[in-house]
This record gives structure tokens, sequence and C-alpha cells, in this order.
């Protein structure tokens, strides 16, 4: 089993020196410069503002409320649409009661409603007895 350790006892001088060359920080101040350079330009580009991220929203939120608003539109044309065709059925539909009866309701008593039922059934049966 190997042995996992950070300083290896029996380790390679050559091997070591060779690493630590290539691994090794630079040593001029003008790497350290141009370093913090190059981070500092990349922070002022990147844009870390709450409202970057809803640029990317934008396109879908318009595609959601365009679909919204053409479905409250069919949903108020069909309403409009039934409550029109309800009106025709009752206006064109007749009434179960007799119209003269709805039109101009009358103070009756009971012979007034007697030749009323008299002549309505000679109407209704055109005249025959």
């Amino acid at each position: 089993m190997t042995k996992l350790t950070t300083h290896n006892e029996g380790e390679d001088p050559e091997v070591a020196r060779t690493l630590r060359a290539i691994y090794a920080a630079p040593v001029g101040e003008p790497y350290w410069n141009d370093l913090e350079a190059r981070i500092m330009g990349r922070i002022t580009e990147v844009d870390l503002g709450w409202w970057a991220e809803l640029d990317r929203w934008v396109r879908p939120a318009l595609v959601a409320a365009a679909v919204l608003v053409l479905a409250a539109s069919v949903a108020m044309f069909r309403a409009h649409q039934v409550e029109t065709e309800t009106a025709y059925e009752n206006i064109l539909t007749p009434s179960p009661v007799p119209v003269e009866t709805v039109i101009r309701p009358t103070l009756e008593g009971d012979r007034e409603a007697s030749l009323r039922d008299v002549v309505g059934h000679r109407e209704r049966s055109n005249g025959r007895p």
C-alpha cells in the first residue's frame, strides 16, 4: 500500500528540485502587478448587479405575458358570445305565460277569471267547442 504524505522520506532530490522550480511563484514584482491589473480589469467588466440576471428572463417573460393576454382575450370574447346567445334565446323563445298577462297584469275577480278562461280556451282551440 502507498503511503500518502506531504513529505516523502525517500524523495529524489533532482526531481524535487525540478518540480520546485516549475511550481515556484514568480520572483519579480512586475508579474504580481500585471496579475492584479488583469484581475481588477476582469472584475470591472463583469456586471454583478441583480438586474443583469433579469436580462436573461426578458424574452420568456414577454412571451408568457403575450400568451396570458391572448388567453384572457379569448375568454372575454367567449363570455360575450355566450351572453349574446343567451339574450337572443330569451328574446326568441316563446314564453310559457301568455304575453297579455306578462305585459299588463289585471286585477281580476272570479267572474273575470272565468270569462278569460272561456275566451282563452276558445282562442286556443281555434273556435272549436
